[in-house]
């Protein structure tokens, strides 16, 4: 396939309709090279939330051209994506897992003004669902949080969003992005504050190039100090920090309605059929994460028993703490990248191939691998409906999912090689 063709195809995974993108991932899969496998991330975000990948297939056909062994999907606050990214891991034979993202409030963190796993923000958690099965009824509890929470959201940005345009109309005597601008973004209009600074991003080349000016002088008009660059990460990062974050002029702060407790988020990723699972920050080190065992144990209290950690964020000493600590308890510890920027990076980070850390990543994925199967079989999953782990002894647990997924993975191998 010549280097033209391949950049076509390429360039339609980022667009058009669903079926043309799997089209196009089949037609560049027929032709790959097949790398040795290795590694796995189960954390990656798509268009569908924010992210550097333009659909799901695009983020397969990354983890194809790397040797990706296991992927998930995991976006913000829907599971929009994940039929998408399911087709697209079958075409390019990859196990693949299917999670969701959403922040929590402790309330007791809170109070306190102590930080969990967001460094910047008393109570704020975030958690995942690692291993959803099948949504819940638009009726459920579950689902009308779910529109709560993203209704709240939605109701900030445009709040957002209006402060930016009258900034615009005050500072650079132009109009600025619309709410339509930043809603188109993403799909199915699941904005975040990154789609915000990306459409201002935009906007700003936009009156750059009609009035020939340069970008980064625009870019300080607009925000009052000049971006060190104007490559689009850094302007995109630039525009959040001085328009969008707490003390900044566009800011506004979360309602409320943005938030369900811990509790009542675990209720709700359960009613997904899922894991619920907390992502370890490490690093910084945080109030409530200092001592990760105690961490651990006030999971355990709440029937969360499994742990994610991001570890290129990490140095290695962190990363060892979190992983033992989920070892002497036989909890999986799921890894991933997240991709949720506008940065490209590898989807394997250094120190997910770490050997001391890999095998127990893998042996992980393969937990999440066997959830997804047995439920599918229709048996129960690693939890059942309220949390509770469905067999008492955790390393008969760990073992007897870890099986299940490995059988699927050594399925999909076999498939592969005999391509």
């Amino acid at each position: 396939m010549t280097t033209d063709k391949i950049e076509k195809l390429e360039s339609a995974l980022c667009g058009g309709t669903m079926d043309a993108r799997l089209d196009a991932l089949r037609a560049l899969c027929s032709q790959a090279e097949r790398k040795p496998r290795r590694g796995t991330n189960l954390h990656i975000h798509t268009n569908e939330s924010f992210s550097v990948f333009r659909s799901p297939a695009e983020a397969v056909w990354q983890a194809v051209r790397e040797g990706v062994a296991v992927l998930g999907i995991n976006d913000h606050y829907t599971v929009a994506g994940h039929d998408e990214f399911r087709r697209a891991c079958e075409i390019a034979r990859i196990p693949a897992t299917f999670s969701m993202e959403a922040v929590a409030m402790d309330r007791d963190a809170e109070a306190a003004g102590e930080l969990t796993n967001d460094p910047g923000n008393p109570g704020r958690t975030y958690l995942c669902a690692k291993g959803v099965t099948h949504v819940p009824p638009e009726a459920s509890v579950a689902m009308r949080n779910l529109a709560r929470m993203r209704h709240a959201l939605e109701k900030r940005n445009r709040e957002m969003i209006d402060k930016v345009q009258a900034l615009f109309r005050e500072r650079m005597n132009a109009d600025g992005p619309s709410w339509d601008d930043v809603a188109g973004l993403t799909p199915r209009g699941n904005t975040t504050e990154r789609h915000i600074s990306k459409a201002v991003a935009i906007r700003l080349r936009e009156l750059a190039d009609a009035g020939g000016e340069d970008l980064a002088a625009v870019a300080a008009k607009c925000c009052a100090s000049k971006p060190d660059a104007v490559d689009d990460v850094t302007l995109q990062n630039f525009i959040r920090a001085k328009l969008l974050k707490a003390g900044a002029p566009c800011f506004v702060e979360e309602s409320p309605d943005a938030f369900l407790t811990i509790e009542e988020m675990r209720d709700l990723f359960l009613a997904f059929g899922a894991i619920p699972t907390y992502p370890v920050l490490a690093n910084p080190v945080t109030d409530r994460e200092k001592d990760v065992d105690a961490l651990c144990g006030r999971l355990e209290r709440i029937n969360i028993f499994a742990l994610e950690v991001i570890p290129q964020r990490n140095t290695k000493e962190r990363l060892a703490e979190v992983v033992a600590a989920a070892k002497a308890r036989n909890w999986p510890v799921f890894n991933g990248t997240e991709h949720n920027t506008p940065a490209a990076a590898p989807l394997l980070a250094p120190l997910s191939l770490d050997p001391d850390f890999l095998p127990w990543f893998e042996e992980s994925a393969a937990v999440l691998l066997g959830h997804h199967c047995l439920v599918a079989q229709g048996g129960p999953g690693f939890v059942d409906a309220k949390g509770t782990p469905t067999i008492a002894n955790a390393r008969h647990r760990f073992e007897h999912f870890r099986d299940a997924g490995l059988s699927v993975w050594k399925e999909v191998e076999q498939s592969t090689e005999g391509s």
